[in-house]
């Protein structure tokens, strides 16, 4: 069950970016230059800002998996419990 939800709002992650609007920058240079055709300024500006945003979820999903790998991984001790009585 987890599994299919993690997909699910993966997928409607993906499918909710192309309705997603331009930084101000970005909507006034579209009506100004060559917006057609292949490779023009405003679908440069889209490549990046989509290459920095992976990075940046790459980075995290690093983060946490490391994080939760080592809580997972360490002993568990009862902060009450004494041993050496």
């Amino acid at each position: 069950m987890r599994r299919w939800t993690i997909a699910f709002f993966i997928a409607l992650m993906l499918l909710t970016a192309s309705g997603v609007f331009a930084c101000p920058f970005c909507k006034d240079s579209i009506p100004n230059s060559d917006a057609q055709a292949t490779g023009g300024v405003p679908s440069g500006f889209n490549n990046t800002i989509y290459l920095m945003l992976g990075g940046l979820f790459c980075v995290i999903g690093m983060v946490t998996f490391t994080l939760v790998k080592g809580a997972r991984s360490s002993p568990v001790r009862s902060p009450h419990r004494f041993e050496d009585r």
